[in-house]
């Protein structure tokens, strides 16, 4: 069996799986199955926030835009995540600026497990009959990479979300 490479993980070019192709079928798994969350528009968005507000209020405070706004912008998190699943240096990027800007926000490497499983089970609840285990566990595992992403740029970024010496 074929070894492949997740579509969220980044190796670097001199690393030995720089060169192992991308697992086209997990990518189409995961581009179908978010094309099903997609086809609600941002009810996934206020399922999560529910779900978040009420597991973790304290969490509350740090989003300090209108809640629709809040929505739109993890909705278009997601859409760039799937639109760039084929080239991970680019979700890269873009999950590095996104890991520094939640640092300044407050977001902390703890806070990242429950948004995982809370936006896991925003997905379940959404598609209800249509959701299966795996597709699930592909979502799952590649909001892991994502959060890793994020939580490891955060580490490069001071108190404001600017990149430079992290502060203790």
């Amino acid at each position: 069996m074929p070894i492949h490479r997740h579509p969220i993980a980044t190796p670097k070019g001199t690393e030995p799986l720089a060169h192992v192709p991308l697992d086209r079928e997990l990518i189409a798994r995961l581009k179908t199955s978010y094309r099903l969350v997609r086809e609600n528009g941002l009810r996934l968005a206020e399922i999560f926030y529910a779900k978040l507000f009420a597991s973790a209020p304290q969490l509350r405070p740090m989003f300090r835009t209108e809640p629709s706004v809040q929505a739109e912008k993890l909705i278009a998190s997601l859409d760039a995540i799937v639109r760039n699943l084929e080239s991970p240096e680019e979700n890269a990027e873009m999950l590095a600026a996104l890991g520094r800007r939640h640092a300044g926000y407050g977001a902390k490497p703890e806070h990242y497990d429950l948004v995982i499983e809370l936006l896991v089970g925003s997905m379940q609840e959404l598609l209800g009959s249509r959701a299966d285990g795996r597709s699930l566990d592909d979502w799952r595992l590649a909001l892991r990479l994502v959060s890793d992403q994020m939580i490891a740029a955060a580490g490069t970024a001071d108190h404001t979300g600017r990149t430079g010496a992290a502060r203790p």
